[in-house]
């Protein structure tokens, strides 16, 4: 078993020698990863329309058919959610907002269980927060405490009220009400996983920067990953072109890995409490987006009309 873990811890050792190195390694192949779905997603294109035309056939039929009238006057509310949105809408948002959420839930409980068994995830998490610490230079310090101040609960709660403002003068309630929610609430949600799991921060005789509170998820990777995804998923419903908000996407993903990457520099989190809150921010991310996307349809719904998707 040893041999199989030593290799991870090497590798781990290895990348953590050179920090800066493995920030740009990682937002390259981020951003590199983004501009890959967004190629395959533009050159499936046509069969996607010819599915989707497909989707829409199906979901008007079914919806015309005898018993699905029935149930329809039975459950008027159901009824009056699912007319407002399209076959297209219905599968692309919440489906494909469930398998992400599920897959997610997926990778978050499995990092639980390797973190409390003490699985050889928490060797690799030892050896490169010891790479980390040997290998951090008085600049980058300086440079990563300013930057990760970006990331407090008393930014994003500035940004909170900014975008919440700047909705409201906009007349989009129902979107201004929902990033407020998916912050507050992605706030909460972390607070009561810290306290579920437990964890110590990592520990060293002379440390870089220090913390209050559990480790297990990273509040600042968890926070900032509701926050800039909620934010690109309003650039897609208020941007025009494909190529802003690509632009939008690539950057909000880059400032989340390097958030992520500032506390683990830092020595105040694990590479698997960087993870976890990656994972249970995409688990709260999705299910407000599905949340917000079924409240902006609904008829007499609170403020103007939705932006277009």
């Amino acid at each position: 078993m040893e041999a199989l873990e030593l290799p991870a811890e090497q590798l781990a050792s290895a990348v953590g020698a050179r920090p800066f190195l493995l920030l740009a390694l990682l937002l390259i192949g981020t951003v590199g990863a983004l501009l890959g779905l967004v190629a395959v997603a533009r050159y499936s294109d046509r069969h996607a329309r010819a599915l989707w035309a497909r989707a829409v056939r199906a979901y008007a039929a079914a919806a015309a058919h005898p018993v699905a009238q029935r149930l329809s006057a039975r459950f008027p509310a159901v009824a009056r959610v699912l007319r407002e949105l399209s076959a297209v809408e219905y599968l692309a948002i919440h489906l494909g907002l469930g398998l992400v959420l599920s897959m997610a839930a997926l990778v978050f409980v499995a990092l639980a269980e390797e973190v409390s068994e003490r699985a050889p995830i928490v060797d690799v998490d030892l050896a490169l927060a010891r790479a980390l610490h040997a290998s951090s230079s008085r600049d980058g310090v300086a440079a990563l405490r300013a930057f990760t101040l970006l990331g407090s609960s008393s930014a994003l709660a500035l940004l909170a009220v900014a975008i919440a403002a700047a909705l409201l003068r906009r007349r989009q309630r129902v979107l201004a009400i929902g990033w407020l929610f998916a912050l507050a609430g992605g706030g909460l949600l972390n607070v009561a996983l810290k306290a579920l799991f437990a964890r110590p921060r990592p520990s060293f005789a002379d440390p870089l920067a220090v913390a209050a509170g559990w480790s297990f998820p990273s509040g600042h990777s968890m926070g900032t990953f509701v926050a800039f995804g909620m934010l690109s998923y309003l650039g897609l419903l208020f941007l025009r072109t494909l190529r802003a908000r690509v632009a939008l996407v690539a950057l909000a993903l880059g400032w989340t890995v390097a958030m992520g990457f500032s506390r683990m520099y830092l020595g105040v989190h694990y590479l698997s409490d960087v993870l976890a809150g990656f994972a249970a921010g995409t688990v709260w991310l999705a299910a407000c987006v599905s949340g917000i996307e079924v409240a902006r349809r609904r008829p007499g719904r609170v403020g103007g009309q939705p932006p277009p998707a």
